[in-house]
């Protein structure tokens, strides 16, 4: 039965509470465009300043105005976004694309120093405001540490897909070898950034979490068979390609021969399968937990599933949380920790399926007697 209680004014937020909220994902992906939009840009804005004969001196007027927007970001971030969050989001990203709309009328300002230099300040200020104002919206939640610290890595992963934006960049440099498709790609990532930004509200998490519960009977599995079944595909696809290699190195004819195409296919459906079978343990283990005790440090199974399998670095941080609960119940009960969050941690990036079998037995240790087994 779901709590509807009154939840208490000055409750903690958890990781699961940030990401059961629109205005958590509202900053996410503002902040992803707006890191696709800015990488992009400042990757090919030298090269189209030159282009338009402006000279090393003059690019560099640009990156001095982007250094000292950190510092207006800075205030944006302590000053402004404390009380009034999104204004303080969405108002310097107007203005950066006011301001970026000159280049499309009037390309001599590709060499106008004064020019230069503004639109480097606001550019330097929305790139500034949004990791300081995002720290700043976590923290008044009062999250505990592995709850603040795996919601900012999510936000953080924004600046590592931001690493392809100059491929982007560069493909719309070679549309017509000019700074139009440039700046309009720019203008649509502020554009889009603004307006997820407005429906979100008030972007401070100062007042109580929602409560949610979505409890499923809890099942014991075999750990090592959860981790088999994972860590198949990598194996096979590995030994797949050493197959691939040595053939060629034989100079075997492997394209004439049904026999790899059969094996790829098979190799394929077998990881296909994997996925899917990842997709629903983390639907069960969200559940399930949750039928085993009720925690607002748990998604709903539907929230948990697409995030494990949608969001970089996702299923790594789900792992965490899940295993610092799993500890966390122990300590109610009076033993002692079930598994070390550091070894978690590094397996969960290095070998996904280790981490899960150390969460699957860890909740089958934490289950009452007389649960299910699957």
């Amino acid at each position: 039965m779901e709590n509807t209680s009154a939840p208490s004014s000055n409750a903690e937020w958890t990781l699961a509470d940030f990401l059961s909220t629109y205005r958590y994902w509202a900053v996410f992906f503002s902040s992803l465009l707006l890191a696709i939009g800015g990488q992009g840009f400042s990757t090919v804005f030298p090269v189209i300043s030159q282009m338009t004969g402006s000279s090393a001196q003059t690019i560099g007027i640009f990156y001095s105005g982007s250094t000292l927007g950190w510092v207006a970001g800075a205030f944006l971030a302590f000053i402004v976004a404390s009380r009034h969050g999104r204004s303080a989001l969405i108002s310097p990203i107007l203005v950066c694309a006011i301001v970026a709309v000159g280049f499309l009328p009037a390309p001599a300002l590709w060499g106008s120093p004064g020019f230069l230099f503004l639109f480097g300040v606001v550019f330097g200020t929305v790139r500034a405001v949004f990791p300081l104002a995002i720290a700043i919206f976590l923290v008044g939640g009062r999250p505990g540490k592995i709850d603040f610290g795996c919601a900012l890595t999510l936000l953080s992963t924004t600046i590592l897909i931001s690493a392809f934006a100059p491929i982007g960049a560069s493909w719309l440099y070679q549309l017509d070898l000019g700074a139009v498709p440039v700046v309009s790609g720019f203008l649509a990532c502020l554009l889009l950034a603004v307006i997820l930004l407005v429906p979100a509200g008030n972007l401070a998490f100062d007042e109580a979490p929602r409560p949610r519960h979505r409890p499923l009977a809890p099942r014991r599995r075999s750990p090592l068979l959860v981790a088999v079944i994972l860590v198949t595909p990598p194996i096979l696809i590995f030994l797949m390609g050493i197959s691939v290699h040595l053939f060629q190195a034989n100079d075997a004819d492997v394209a004439s021969s049904p026999v790899p195409l059969l094996l790829a296919l098979l190799v394929f459906a077998i990881a296909v399968a994997a996925f899917i079978y990842l997709a629903y343990w983390v639907y069960r283990i969200h559940g399930e937990l949750a039928g085993a005790a009720q925690s607002q440090r748990l998604l709903t199974p539907l929230a948990a599933m697409l995030i494990a399998i949608l969001v970089p670095l996702g299923l790594p941080v789900l792992v965490m949380t899940l295993g610092d609960l799993l500890n966390e119940r122990a300590r109610d009960r009076g033993e002692g920790r079930l598994m070390s969050i550091a070894w978690l941690g590094i397996w969960s990036f290095v070998l996904p399926p280790v981490a899960i079998a150390m969460i699957q037995n860890a909740a089958n240790d934490s289950y009452g007697m007389g649960q299910d087994t699957a």
